[in-house]
């Protein structure tokens, strides 16, 4: 008895510490919050406004450049792509060929090569979305002369190209996979790739997606809530909108609901079992 009163006596004393913990985290920010606000309010204004200044010279410099900053960063992101499509076809067909240990080292170089085209491909469909958005305003497009919109319409022409060339690469490497390993299943262009492409693979290949995913999840359970506070921030000081919150907000609230969800959807398939 006396022991289990110990037991209960230290985890409410864990306990106590953890919300205790929490509590001043929240003063903590509470104080730096109120403290960047004094300043910012009575003695930042100049730096707010040589910070805002040099961020509308900065988007407009983006602005003014588009289609030249769309060809560079298109150039280097399709040509990461290409390179490592490349790679993985010729490692492709030397795992025709090779033993069980040089399959196994060839199976994650194709794993790297892949994985540095997909990231080069999302990067490059990004930047593409950034670059343009500046000018991707109807008031800026009404206000420019005939010159300055057939420039805006060969940007529209480069960010649909690239973008279009980006998915289709993507579309190229499962394909790719697939050949490679016949026993994986799917149509790239189906709502419903992932779940037909997990269907298709063996346990160990699940067990490394779902422990990739569950990275990802704690991830953005750490970056959404950082992003939504700082559009707060932006919001304050710069009066960057309302939506900026919002988003961030949105997709904060969906993650993590959407883990509880898929949680409690296990637990009860389990029990119809």
């Amino acid at each position: 008895m006396r022991r289990m009163k110990k037991m209960n006596k230290g985890k409410s004393k864990k306990k106590m510490n953890s919300y205790l913990k929490m509590i001043l985290l929240m003063a903590a920010g509470g104080v730096v919050g109120g403290i960047v606000g004094f300043v910012t309010a009575f003695s930042g204004e100049d730096y707010i406004a040589v910070i805002g200044h040099g961020m509308d010279a900065f988007l407009f410099a983006v602005r003014d450049h588009a289609l030249m900053l769309e060809c560079i960063c298109g150039a280097i992101c399709l040509v990461i792509c290409e390179t490592n499509y490349g790679k993985m076809k010729r490692m492709g067909k030397q795992m025709q060929d090779a033993g069980d240990d040089e399959y196994h080292e060839l199976q994650y170089r194709i794993e790297v090569s892949s994985s540095w085209g997909m990231i080069a491909s999302t990067v490059g469909t990004v930047l593409m979305m950034l670059i343009i958005s500046p000018g991707y305003s109807m008031k800026y497009i009404e206000s420019q002369s005939t010159g300055e919109t057939w420039m805006f319409l060969a940007e529209i022409v480069v960010f649909l190209g690239l973008v279009g060339y980006f998915s289709l690469w993507q579309v190229r490497y499962v394909k790719l996979v697939q050949r490679l390993y016949p026993e994986k299943k799917g149509d790239p262009t189906s709502m419903k790739f992932q779940e037909q492409w997990l269907a298709s693979c063996d346990e160990a290949e699940k067990e490394e997606i779902y422990e990739a995913s569950y990275k990802t999840y704690l991830l953005t359970g750490k970056v959404l809530p950082v992003c939504t506070l700082v559009a707060m921030l932006l919001h304050m000081v710069w009066n960057t909108g309302v939506l900026a919150i919002i988003i961030p907000a949105f997709l904060w609230i969906l993650s993590s609901s959407n883990y509880c969800h898929c949680c409690v959807t296990k637990k009860s398939e389990k029990l119809a079992k």
